[in-house]
């Protein structure tokens, strides 16, 4: 991801994927108690229309840029690789020392468009090459993405972009290209309901994705849960309860540990299928990589054998 690409991300949705959520918002600029100090009254503002901050506070200000590398406290290239890997859906380290405000998870009203961003169309998938592509480098088969998923045509400002879109149960949508990983607000979990009596709980939509195209000749026969945002686990925990077994599908790092522990402890029935991309980080990651095998005839036995998912 080059600078010019994490300029695309909007700030707003930046700070809502870090649990940091405006006070109040006036026209385009949203006001944040800030997140580097203890305050009562908001001093941390950002345009949403120009993609840019200042802090009142310490009389600081910037792009993107400027926000990650103090945000993360990292450097230009580390920020730019945590933007391009996803990192960023995390909490930035540390920050709550210094002041970081969470909010309690609850959305209050006013605080359901912050995103900065405006949907001006949907289409239906395979419409643009450029999205197609984005998809089938991430190995998902397109006519499985055709059922959950739709082009979404979004301005910020005064510029428009586009991405594969994927809705949540509040109407919201997960965003993603080869240069944005946002959302559309509101932000909420995933439910799809075919009937069943189990289900398969997913971090994002793209693992989601992944699970059906690895199984794409098979029919799997459960419900889904598609997180979103480890962040919103707790909104699941009802849903997920309500079936007799849940299978698990969790990124490999502190995150996916501390989301099994969280269904544990809600006494779910939870089986761990995580065991079978154990060498890569996700379900996405070892699609790809079994894609790139599967073109590999010396390799193909062991593509068969990667297809045992847990159910």
């Amino acid at each position: 991801m080059t600078c010019e690409q994490a300029k695309q991300i909007s700030m707003v949705d930046l700070l809502e994927h870090c649990h940091i959520r405006s006070q109040y918002v006036r026209g385009q600029d949203h006001w944040y108690l800030s997140p580097f100090r203890d305050e009562k009254t908001p001093s941390f503002r950002v345009n949403a229309r120009l993609n840019l901050y200042y802090d009142h506070g310490s009389g600081r200000g910037g792009d993107i840029i400027d926000l990650g590398r103090t945000l993360f406290r990292c450097d230009t290239k580390a920020l730019l690789e945590k933007l391009d890997s996803g990192l960023f859906l995390f909490q930035p380290q540390d920050l709550k020392s210094t002041g970081l405000h969470i909010d309690s998870g609850v959305t209050p009203a006013r605080a359901l468009d912050q995103s900065g961003i405006h949907i001006t169309a949907l289409k239906e998938l395979g419409s643009t090459p450029i999205i197609t592509q984005y998809l089938e480098s991430r190995g998902i088969d397109l006519a499985v993405a055709k059922s959950y998923c739709r082009e979404v045509y979004y301005r910020v400002g005064d510029k428009n972009y586009f991405a594969a879109g994927f809705e949540n149960r509040s109407g919201g949508y997960e965003l993603r290209s080869a240069y944005f990983k946002g959302s559309k607000s509101p932000k909420d979990i995933s439910h799809i309901e075919n009937g069943h009596s189990s289900v398969c709980v997913l971090e994002g939509f793209m693992d989601f994705l992944s699970l059906l195209s690895l199984r794409k000749q098979e029919q799997i026969q459960t419900d889904f849960v598609v997180l979103n945002s480890v962040s919103l686990a707790e909104r699941s925990v009802d849903i997920v309860k309500s079936y007799s077994t849940a299978f698990l599908y969790p990124d490999h790092d502190a995150a996916g540990k501390k989301l099994l522990e969280k269904f544990q402890n809600a006494g779910i029935n939870g089986v761990d299928a995580s065991g079978i991309y154990q060498d890569y980080k996700d379900l996405n990651q070892m699609l790809v990589a079994s894609k790139q095998l599967e073109k590999q005839p010396q390799h193909r036995s062991y593509y068969r054998k990667s297809r045992g998912l847990g159910l």
